[in-house]
């Protein structure tokens, strides 16, 4: 019999800080990226946490990842292994619970589990394995020569959904009764994929397609957690 499955991304979505970023902020306070990238990082995230705009998250989010590449070619692959180790220790468990209880419940159920995420495979795998046993977990790929980052890697950010393509006949599943649960635009194709969407605590861009699609939206404040489920009319109704 074919296993239903169930999507998760990571960052925002399980785990409450994006490993990405605090392992990019973790790189520059170990010394092994140049602190002078700590500045305008700061100002960045600065204007995130005052709300100067809408988009000042994402500014900030993109300029880590330019400083991780900037660099990442004089980066020691052992050092940034280090990096991850520290950063993971200390927030693994520092997680939503609303997709926390829901994995327990799908594997209780037999669902096939898969985490997705546009973070390194190396974090993403010390991250997960520290509180979950998923049957698939992806990252992107970044490659090495001689010890060092090349500067290449492979996308997962934006392609989640060829993953779940490839995956549904290698492991032999159905997408009747699929889950998918993420939390920004670049989790849209996955969503969209999937029988059962799950807009999780959505940026303004996937709130938006959520509420347009009719896609099931949860909400996770504080100790409140509280679902906008559609009512088949274009409107929404609050579910605690």
């Amino acid at each position: 019999m074919k296993r239903k499955f169930a999507a998760f991304d990571i960052d925002g979505t399980i785990g409450r800080d994006s490993l990405f970023l605090q392992v990019v902020e973790e790189l520059i306070d170990s010394g092994h990226i140049p602190i002078e990238a700590k500045a305008e990082l700061e100002q960045k995230f600065s204007a995130y946490k005052s709300r100067t705009h809408k988009h000042a998250f994402k500014d900030y989010s993109s300029h880590s990842v330019e400083v991780l590449f900037g660099h990442i070619k004089s980066l020691r692959v052992s050092d940034y292994q280090d990096a991850v180790d520290r950063v993971v220790a200390r927030s693994h468990t520092h997680v939503y619970v609303y997709t926390r209880d829901l994995i327990n419940k799908l594997r209780e159920q037999g669902y096939f589990l898969i985490a997705l995420s546009g973070s390194e495979m190396y974090a993403v795998e010390q991250f997960m394995g520290k509180l979950f046993e998923f049957d698939v977990v992806i990252g992107e790929q970044y490659s090495e020569k001689d010890g060092l980052f090349t500067g290449k890697a492979t996308e997962v950010f934006h392609k989640k959904e060829l993953f779940l393509k490839e995956l549904i006949p290698k492991h032999d599943l159905t997408k009747t009764g699929s889950i998918a649960v993420g939390d920004s635009a670049g989790d849209t194709t996955m969503l969209d994929f999937v029988e059962n969407p799950i807009a999780f605590n959505p940026e303004d861009t996937l709130f938006e397609t959520a509420k347009q699609k009719g896609w099931k939206i949860v909400i996770e404040r504080k100790n409140v957690i509280y679902s906008l489920v559609p009512d088949g009319s274009g409107k929404y109704f609050l579910q605690p």
